[in-house]
């Protein structure tokens, strides 16, 4: 703990201390809370502070901005403990626009309260004598920040761009849902869980699934799938998890043994041509409609999808249907020899037809190629800062399951998992539709109510909305947003 003491300053009030270090004036701390506050232009929405302390700059904080959120941070759960018995502290702790946490669970909490949609500016600021009295506690906590708040950046981003997509395909993959049959999927997890991806090193790998096939079972992505296919070689299972129409070019062709796994967000006219000669099994991964669609049923597993790439979703169906050992054929989350992707992609079909003498295949593969800053690697490959993210979260995921590499090229799971058996479970639209407008009325009775289950169901269109519709008051956003899915359910 970093407190040792609370000691009285001149004008009665208690403060914080630190051995020799007093963490406000030993005179009139409330008078010096207030220069603290005032120090900040009007019209910030968001205020992170390094360190409570006494409370008396967050509460005179709350006092000139009293709608912005004020996120306080400690070392740890032990340091708010010993300062929740000054007054101040404890007042603070009532006012719902304050929270206190600490430097671990920061990560977690920060991108729960911070929302872009929402706040229109964020303010990252320290009590000084905080700051001067714990310099490695603050780098570690302003790092965390940086890499948080670019994660919460990123997310944004592309919930500006998807946000709108996804809430129109989940409520109508929901319908298809319903219409299911139930059936419960066996895998035989005594293969190993082949992962395809289309990296352009598929070219040469994909011979090692001919050869050894049967000791296999593949789990493609559905770009790796089509590519696959070309070279006669069926996957037992493909996911795809893109919102997009472009992912029904992945599947003119249906290998009739494939179990086709879509995300609940993906097309649903894609899922609807696949689930007429299909069975399909739908899964979630990590959209707050789907999961309150699935209610804590197991309905639909859930699956992640790591920063939003189809290899690590790919990776992660087989690590939830209980396989231990994994081999990744064609994830370089790198270009190669000029190439973005294998052969037999539909990129190739695509670029090939629109080929011509003023705009060759060639010419449209450097400009996918070249359309970010990219980075050399060893063996003639580059990156880009995207495809390294993708490859951090496979490794995260991997690590978080325990799966090691070994001398062969494979994760092999550490120590004994328990996969929760995935099955295509009975769905009843009827009753989620009467939940969730139930829910959603809640949410915009009167004023705003955050608390209710549907409020983070809104907030990915919310984004959406923010960017392509002339609003940005928040409440008439959330009302938007409202109104907008009320019309799907």
């Amino acid at each position: 703990m970093n407190y040792t003491d609370i000691i009285t300053a001149k004008n009665g009030s208690l403060i914080p201390a630190c051995g020799a270090t007093r963490f406000h004036s030993t005179y009139d701390p409330e008078r010096e809370g207030e220069r603290f506050a005032a120090s900040f232009a009007e019209g910030n929405s968001f205020f992170v502070v390094l360190g409570v302390c006494g409370g008396y700059h967050l509460a005179a904080l709350a006092r000139r901005f009293p709608r912005a959120t004020i996120l306080a941070i400690e070392e740890t759960d032990d340091d708010i403990a010993f300062l929740s018995r000054l007054p101040t502290v404890q007042v603070l702790l009532q006012n719902p626009h304050v929270i206190m946490t600490t430097a671990e669970r920061l990560s977690d909490v920060l991108p729960h309260h911070f929302l872009p949609a929402e706040h229109t500016s964020l303010q990252i600021t320290a009590l000084r004598a905080w700051e001067l009295a714990f310099p490695a506690q603050t780098a570690a906590i302003k790092a965390t920040l940086h890499e948080t708040l670019a994660a919460i950046s990123a997310d944004f981003s592309v919930q500006s761009h998807f946000g709108g997509i996804w809430q129109r395909n989940i409520l109508l993959n929901l319908r298809l849902a319903a219409r299911q049959r139930p059936a419960m999927l066996t895998f035989p997890t005594e293969k190993t869980a082949a992962i395809i991806a289309a990296g352009p090193t598929l070219d040469q790998t994909w011979q090692t699934l001919a050869q050894e096939r049967d000791g296999y079972y593949i789990i493609a992505t559905d770009t790796g799938y089509r590519a696959l296919l070309r070279h006669g070689i069926a996957s037992d299972a493909v996911i795809c998890v893109d919102a997009q129409m472009t992912s029904h070019a992945h599947f003119l062709d249906l290998a009739p043994q494939t179990l086709f796994v879509f995300g609940l967000d993906a097309n649903p006219a894609l899922v609807r041509h696949v689930a007429a000669r299909h069975r399909v099994l739908f899964v979630q991964t990590g959209h707050p409609l789907a999961t309150f669609a699935d209610g804590g049923t197991d309905t639909f597993a859930p699956i992640s999808a790591g920063s939003g790439t189809v290899t690590v979703a790919a990776t992660a169906l087989a690590v939830q249907a209980g396989f231990t050992n994994i081999q990744l054929f064609g994830a370089d989350f790198a270009y190669t020899q000029g190439k973005a992707y294998a052969r037999g992609t539909y990129l190739d079909d695509l670029y090939h037809a629109a080929s011509g003498r003023l705009n060759t295949a060639e010419q449209q593969f450097d400009r996918l190629l070249f359309r970010t800053e990219l980075r050399p690697m060893s063996g003639g490959f580059v990156t880009t800062a995207l495809l390294e993210s993708y490859k951090n979260s496979l490794k995260t995921m991997l690590n978080t399951n325990n799966f090691q590499k070994n001398a062969d090229n494979r994760y092999v799971r550490q120590g004994n998992f328990h996969a929760k058996p995935l099955a295509v479970r009975p769905f009843d639209y009827g009753v989620f539709a009467r939940s969730y407008r139930q829910s959603l009325q809640e949410t915009v009775a009167g004023g705003i109510n955050r608390t209710t289950g549907a409020f983070v169901t809104l907030l990915p269109y919310i984004a959406w909305l923010k960017t392509h519709q002339n609003q940005q008051d928040f409440e008439s956003l959330v009302r938007l947003a409202y109104t907008k899915t009320w019309e799907f359910v």
